[in-house]
């Protein structure tokens, strides 16, 4: 997610990129600690990256075999068997990364119009744009008017389709199994709803997988919960037709050796991520409790808490002020505009373990606060 400067995309999250021929609309994501070295000069090793909603623990890689490297990657039937037994749904493929269903979905279905999100994981409505399909857009801050907005929506015009994010990264935004499921009957014959699950992994209940209808497409991110972004690697769960076009548009080997060995081993790990999951809340908690300091005494307007991620609702100038005073002290957070006036700024979890990015963030925070009292 990112953060919009203008143009048809004004308070959503892309900046523009302008060439010798066009303006084209690029996306700004976290993790980027190289660029970020290179405008604060802080060596990249140096860097508290708290941009990101990435499990700080990640999955431990072990010794990989020779052949995993020197043989070509055609899919493994355990990776996709060991994907529906964790995920619970055998309509499965795999991808490299979720970001590259999402660059192609456009392509593979029917060219009809799409509801998304106002604030949201852009890169969704910077590729339904360049395929050149009219987006509209609800709300995404508060259940009540999110619904609202996307039942009155579809009643006027059901010949569209509907991108969901569950939960959605960074409003927090979740929408019931049961609601999605009622939204997908209402849609005609040809469109599909997208649910990007991306940050389910910590609630499963939440997900749409254990009854997914005919014409739903679910995204799943296998790097955030295991915390192995750089594997490269997500699930895409569809009817067959999908599936295949799906597999035509990202062609031959589409996901690596390596990435393929790792993800069967620790989607088969059970006791991994159960002590996954306390661990996860444990960092989330003892995070939210150092940055209760700050914001005792800067009020944010409302305050929205995953397990991999907070977001805080800011006025813009103060959320860009707080970012860049972190930075030059080599810790890395989001802001991410919801409109000319208000952003959320969005912090990841430290490690319950990592005492010193714990001490860093906490005299960061003291500092700040002292010089807003000076």
């Amino acid at each position: 997610m990112g953060i919009f400067a203008g143009g048809e995309f004004a308070g959503l999250g892309i900046n523009y990129l302008n060439t010798a021929s066009q303006t084209k609309p690029v996306v700004l994501h976290g993790g980027d600690i190289v660029a970020a070295s290179r405008q604060y000069n802080i060596a990249v090793d140096q860097w508290v990256d708290l941009s990101t909603g990435l499990n700080p623990q990640a999955y431990p890689v072990e010794e990989i075999p020779q052949e995993v490297f020197t043989r070509l990657p055609y899919e493994l039937p355990d990776l996709c068997q060991a994907a529906a037994d964790y995920y619970g749904n055998e309509d499965v493929m795999a991808v490299s990364g979720t970001q590259l269903a999402i660059q192609c979905l456009p392509q593979c279905l029917p060219q009809f119009d799409i509801l998304a999100p106002k604030v949201g994981y852009q890169e969704h409505v910077l590729h339904w744009a360049n395929s050149g399909v009219n987006i509209s857009y609800y709300p995404a801050l508060e259940m009540k008017v999110a619904v609202e907005c996307i039942e009155q929506k579809l009643m006027h015009n059901p010949q569209r389709h509907l991108l969901i994010i569950n939960p959605n990264n960074p409003t927090g935004l979740k929408f019931t199994p049961q609601q999605i499921k009622l939204w997908a009957s209402r849609l005609a014959k040809g469109c599909y709803v997208i649910v990007d699950e991306a940050f389910m992994d910590m609630s499963p209940q939440h997900s749409v997988l254990a009854d997914l209808s005919t014409n739903m497409i679910v995204l799943r991110s296998f790097g955030k919960f295991f915390g192995l972004a750089g594997l490269r690697l997500g699930f895409v769960f569809a009817n067959q037709d999908i599936r295949q076009a799906l597999q035509q548009k990202t062609g031959l080997w589409a996901v690596n050796g390596p990435a393929q060995h790792v993800a069967i081993k620790a989607l088969h790990d059970k006791s991994w991520q159960q002590q996954a999951r306390k661990d996860i809340h444990k960092s989330a908690s003892l995070t939210r409790d150092i940055f209760s300091h700050l914001f005792t005494h800067i009020l944010p307007d409302r305050v929205h808490h995953e397990a991999l991620f907070s977001s805080y609702y800011l006025p813009n100038t103060l959320g860009e002020q707080l970012v860049d005073f972190f930075a030059h002290r080599g810790i890395l957070i989001r802001k991410i505009a919801v409109d000319e006036k208000i952003c959320l700024l969005r912090t990841g979890i430290i490690h319950h373990q990592d005492f010193d990015s714990q001490e860093r963030v906490k005299q960061c925070i003291q500092d700040f606060i002292v010089s807003q009292i000076s």
